[in-house]
C-alpha cells in the first residue's frame, strides 16, 4: 500500500493514483489466492475434498478474506488469506500428501513472479516504441507489484516457524518425536510474532525517527529484502538482457 501513497504524494493526476490502485489491488489478488487454491488443489489430488467441500476452490475472493492478513498486507508488505481446511488423514499417501501441499502454496508464487518479471521486461521493451498511456503504466505496475509480491510471499512462507508453509514442509517428513520439530511447533509461533512486532516497530521507528541503524535490527525485514533482489532481481536481470534494457529490479520511471 506504500506504493499506492507513494504514486498518490507525487503525481496530482487522480486518475494515475486509481490506476496504481487497481494494479496493486490485481497483484494481491492473484499472488494470494491461487496460492491457497493451489493447497487446495494439491490436497485434492492427494485424496483430500475438504477444501472442495467447503467451498475454497474457487477465485471468489470472499471465500479467502482473512481481516489480519489482509491489514498486514496493507501496513507491512505482506500478508496472507484465510489458510485452506485440509484432513491429512484422507490422504492416501500421508508424507506424500504432506509435502506436496505444503509446498504447492510457494510453487505457485515462485512460478507467478517468473512469469511476472517475463511480462514486466516485456512491458517495459514494448513500451520503449509506444507513447506512455494510463494502460501501460497498468500494466507496468501490476507486473512489477505482481512479482515483489509473489517473490515475498515466497520467501515468507519457507520460514520453518508456526503455521507457515515452511515448517510443515520440514514436519513433513521429519520423525514426530524430533525435539527440534516439537520446540519449533509450540514456539514457532511466537518467534513469528516477534519478528512481527519488530519488522513493524523499525519500519515505523527509521521512517519517522530518521535512525538508519535501527533497520539491521529488523531480521524478516532483510531477509525479505535482501531474498527479493537475489531472486526476483536476478530473475529481472536475466529477462531485462533477454530484451536488451538496463540490469536490475526496481521501481524506474514511476510518473
Amino acid at each position: 500500500m506504500s506504493f499506492v501513497i507513494s504514486v498518490w504524494n507525487s503525481t496530482e493526476d487522480i486518475v494515475l493514483v486509481f490506476v496504481a490502485l487497481a494494479a496493486f489491488l490485481l497483484a494481491v489478488y492473484f499472488a494470494i489466492i491461487p496460492h491457497e487454491i493451489a493447497h487446495g488443489l494439491v490436497a485434492k489430488w492427494n485424496g483430500d475434498l475438504t477444501a472442495k467441500v467447503n467451498g475454497r476452490l474457487t477465485l471468489n475472493p470472499a471465500a479467502h478474506f482473512d481481516p489480519i492478513g489482509f491489514v498486514m498486507l496493507l501496513f507491512m508488505g505482506f500478508g496472507y488469506a484465510k489458510p485452506v481446511p485440509v484432513n491429512p488423514y484422507n490422504f492416501k499417501v500421508p508424507r506424500r500428501g504432506l509435502f506436496t501441499v505444503a509446498i504447492a502454496g510457494v510453487v505457485y508464487n515462485l512460478a507467478a513472479m517468473i512469469v511476472s518479471c517475463f511480462f514486466l521486461a516485456l512491458t517495459i521493451f514494448i513500451g520503449q516504441s509506444l507513447q506512455i498511456t494510463y494502460a501501460y503504466y497498468f500494466f507496468y505496475w501490476f507486473f512489477y507489484l505482481s512479482a515483489s509480491i509473489n517473490v515475498m510471499l515466497f520467501l515468507f512462507n519457507l520460514l520453518p516457524l508456526g503455521p507457515l508453509d515452511g515448517f510443515k514442509i520440514i514436519e513433513a517428513y521429519a520423525n514426530r518425536d524430533n525435539s527440534f520439530i516439537s520446540w519449533l511447533r509450540r514456539y514457532g509461533v511466537y518467534i513469528l510474532v516477534a519478528l512481527f512486532v519488530i519488522h513493524f516497530a523499525v519500519y515505523y521507528i527509521g521512517a519517522y525517527g530518521r535512525l538508519e541503524f535501527i533497520k539491521y535490527f529488523d531480521l524478516l525485514g532483510l531477509y525479505l529484502d535482501c531474498g527479493t533482489m537475489g531472486i526476483a532481481g536476478s530473475v529481472q536481470s536475466l529477462f531485462n538482457l533477454m530484451f536488451g534494457l538496463p540490469s536490475g529490479f526496481e521501481l524506474f520511471g514511476v510518473v
